[in-house]
């Protein structure tokens, strides 16, 4: 059995099948849980596939199928794997080496793989026994050794459930007060992405959104005229709020890790508030499209684009594309310029069909009867792009306006406008074809980020205001975080007694594990 298994090993190319096996098994372990089995599948057989046709122009110049294949193999791992290979040189070579950059990348790929053809093409007579028997035992053993990573974040999932904070501390404190439905006020949570406070506009480059408060003001809201988030990122800052505590010690906010977007994600779904609501018999509408996995979300979502990287990026191709392929639009060519247009237009048609999305479900989820409810609402304005005048008329790119660049305070205070219009109109039409008792929450995720021109503090300092339909706001405070926002809301309505916890900001950095605290003034 075992001689006859060796000598497979040593005449037959298992190896060719399990590179594509092995470079899926193991991205599907770093995002486990997250991926669906069609979304492998695809991946596996578009990566097959591409193996395949190497192989296929590997055998019309070789013409011999051993060294075809080999050929095959070495190319398609060096392909496959170039993302790890180029992020181990990155971190043992000093940044910006020339070793490190395609200019010398890609020439030293097309050499290597014209050396390695004209080898192949060469060695007519060598069976290559003892290669195929060291790699089929080697991609055998990759792939084994990926198994114990699957139990472990199996036993991960089912302990974290896969979310970036799993200790629901807020919803194990909470005693229900047996209230009947009928007390239970209805909640809207209307979040605007990057909605910075008034004062904060003043402060950062003199612009006057004082009109916005007035009409808060007049609707009966409260404004937390110093509130700020408590987390700078999107993820971070929605996970916190809707979680009602800050992340764990261990999480470092990083801003740029998939792994957190993905555990982000779900607790914006699966967090303190939603499971305290839900055990009081709330109906719970999440019209947002952050969350990937989001039932109640019908067209595309924010971060697609991470879900479809995900394999992609870690390849020669995907890393071209990745970070040299926007040079192409330093090409002046009529052509090219086109493209850059269409591609533009479609970005800002997608990004308006989320905001309108968000828009109509709000609009359409009022009515005066039934159980109580949450409703969250995620529009993605003032945020860039910048696709919206202040009327709200979409921009169009041409190729007169392509690559001009705004003057951002400029272009987010036009878009933030809009987005006052859109906040008007919500908050009259929810007071006017919702339940008498409802709460209104009207919040931006984070303020306005121009890390190169504005302090840290700035993009701190959100929008933040409450509407109760009995106006008493003895429970809020100027300077509530969003950690507290939903914990106000509980004790007022639900009889929660949960603690106020400490407002502070943390800093979401590039760099891992920094982690900047500052209690608020």
């Amino acid at each position: 059995m075992i001689t006859k298994l060796k000598n497979s090993f040593r005449t037959k190319a298992f190896f060719i099948l399990l590179l594509p096996l092995f470079f899926i098994y193991s991205g599907y372990n770093e995002l486990f849980g997250f991926l669906t089995v069609d979304f492998v599948l695809v991946n596996f057989l578009v990566i097959s596939a591409g193996i395949a046709f190497v192989s296929a122009i590997a055998y019309f110049f070789i013409r011999r199928i051993r060294q075809s294949v080999l050929f095959t193999f070495f190319l398609s791992a060096y392909l496959l794997l170039f993302g790890f290979i180029h992020d181990s040189l990155k971190s043992i070579l000093p940044a910006g080496n020339f070793f490190t950059s395609f200019t010398f990348l890609i020439p030293f790929t097309i050499v290597a793989a014209a050396l390695l053809l004209f080898y192949f093409k060469r060695n007519n007579a060598n069976p290559f026994k003892d290669l195929f028997l060291y790699l089929n035992l080697l991609m055998v053993t990759l792939i084994l050794s990926e198994i114990p990573n699957s139990i472990r974040r199996y036993r991960l999932d089912k302990s974290v459930h896969n979310l970036i904070d799993f200790r629901f501390k807020a919803a194990s404190a909470y005693k229900t007060a047996n209230l009947p439905d009928s007390s239970k006020p209805d909640i809207y949570f209307l979040l605007f992405d990057g909605m910075a406070s008034t004062k904060s506009l003043m402060t950062s480059f003199g612009k006057d959104n004082s009109q916005l408060d007035s009409f808060l003001t007049t609707q009966g809201f409260y404004i937390a005229r110093n509130a700020t988030c408590n987390y700078n990122w999107t993820i971070h800052s929605l996970s916190t709020t809707m979680n009602m505590d800050y992340l764990p010690d261990f999480i470092a906010p990083v801003m740029n890790d998939p792994k957190a977007y993905y555990w982000g994600t779900n607790s914006i779904l699966n967090n303190s508030l939603t499971t305290i609501l839900k055990e009081e018999g709330y109906n719970v509408f999440q019209y947002q499209p952050i969350s990937i996995n989001n039932k109640d979300w019908p067209v595309e979502i924010f971060f697609e684009a991470l879900k479809k990287q995900h394999f992609y990026f870690k390849t020669f191709p995907g890393r071209i594309y990745r970070d040299i392929f926007w040079n192409y639009t330093l090409i002046n060519n009529r052509y090219v310029k086109e493209m850059q247009v269409s591609v533009q237009n479609n970005r800002y048609q997608r990004h308006k069909k989320m905001v309108e999305t968000a828009y109509d479900l709000v609009k359409k989820s009022c009515d005066t009867s039934g159980k109580p409810k949450l409703v969250y609402g995620h529009f993605m304005i003032p945020h860039d792009p910048y696709i919206y005048t202040k009327e709200g008329k979409l921009k169009t790119i041409t190729l007169e306006n392509l690559n001009k660049k705004e003057f951002e305070p400029d272009a987010y205070f036009e878009q933030l406008q809009y987005a006052n219009r859109m906040i008007k109109d919500l908050v009259q039409h929810i007071k006017t074809h919702n339940k008498k008792n409802t709460v209104i929450v009207v919040a931006g995720d984070h303020g306005f980020r121009d890390f190169k021109k504005s302090a840290w503090q700035n993009s701190f300092s959100n929008l933040n205001a409450f509407y109760f339909p009995d106006k008493n706001y003895t429970g809020l405070y100027d300077s509530i975080s969003s950690v507290n926002t939903f914990r106000v809301v509980i004790n007022t309505f639900l009889q929660g007694n949960l603690p106020l916890l400490k407002d502070s900001t943390i800093v979401v950095s590039g760099k891992n594990n920094l982690i900047i605290s500052s209690k608020l003034q």
